[in-house]
């Protein structure tokens, strides 16, 4: 059969796999300068940069105006949601940005049940971390994640959850009443951010912001937690507004996909 006869198996394409390779240099970094990405790839400056710019043309990358490093831009992400890419793969870069500023433990969870699971998590480089880990599944009152993903359960809702358990107290700090946990949620939906101070683990502490999908559901939020004494002032408010931050343009990524949280269609 002649080379170029239709049917015929042909080679890859070299461009393409260099583009693709150029792509995957994101897989573990939020943010890479060309020189990175060049050294990656083994490829010339030169070469990688008119990759990079047709990549950015395309919007599968974009790049910071301040720092000129390049980051994964809106296509690659709504096709990674469309495609039913976990959550931990869309957020990644959102952590990795957030543990890379702060150097403090980031983390991704959804709701199951009365509880909450680890999907990502993302270590501080210090010795003091917490004991969290991905498939953890921990009880939701106890924790920062947990407890703004359900205050924005409907209330008849979260009252029958709340009433059904029977609240452990993991430290001295862990809320037992029913009536200041509801309490509790309600100021945590106010602010649009929750704290778990020292109730899960004497001596730690977290912040947590939620992740909506298209329907406006809770369906998963992200946290930045350490020690106390690295956790308070003047760190805190910027943490909180920077999480945020984070988890709104995630939840712009997922309503522009039409994200629908399973246990919304479920």
């Amino acid at each position: 059969m002649p080379p170029n006869e239709p049917g015929k198996m042909k080679g890859p394409i070299q461009s393409v796999s260099r583009a693709a390779a150029i792509l995957r240099c994101f897989f573990d970094s939020a943010e890479l300068s060309l020189q990175e990405i060049s050294e990656r790839v083994e490829l010339h400056k030169s070469t990688t940069s008119t990759l990079v710019t047709t990549l950015k043309n395309e919007h599968f990358l974009e790049q910071d105006p301040q720092t000129n490093k390049y980051r994964l831009g809106m296509t690659a992400f709504l096709l990674g949601a469309n495609s039913n890419i976990n959550l931990s793969t869309i957020t990644q870069p959102f952590l990795l940005e957030l543990n890379g500023k702060y150097r403090e433990t980031v983390n991704l969870a959804a709701p199951i049940g009365s509880d909450i699971i680890y999907l990502n998590k993302i270590d501080s480089e210090h010795s003091m971390r917490t004991c969290t880990r991905v498939g953890h599944q921990l009880p939701f009152y106890c924790t920062a994640n947990g407890k703004i993903i359900f205050s924005y359960y409907g209330q008849e809702e979260l009252h029958m959850i709340i009433q059904s358990l029977s609240l452990q107290q993991f430290t001295k700090h862990t809320i037992s009443d029913p009536q200041r946990l509801e309490q509790e949620l309600t100021e945590a939906k106010k602010n649009g951010y929750a704290c778990d101070n020292e109730e899960l683990e004497v001596g730690l502490c977290c912040y947590a912001a939620p992740i909506f999908d298209y329907t406006h559901y809770p369906t998963a939020a992200i946290s930045i937690s350490g020690p106390c004494f690295r956790m308070g002032p003047p760190a805190r408010e910027q943490m909180i507004a920077d999480l945020k931050s984070s988890a709104q343009k995630i939840t712009d990524l997922l309503v522009a996909s039409k994200y629908v949280s399973s246990r919304n269609t479920g």
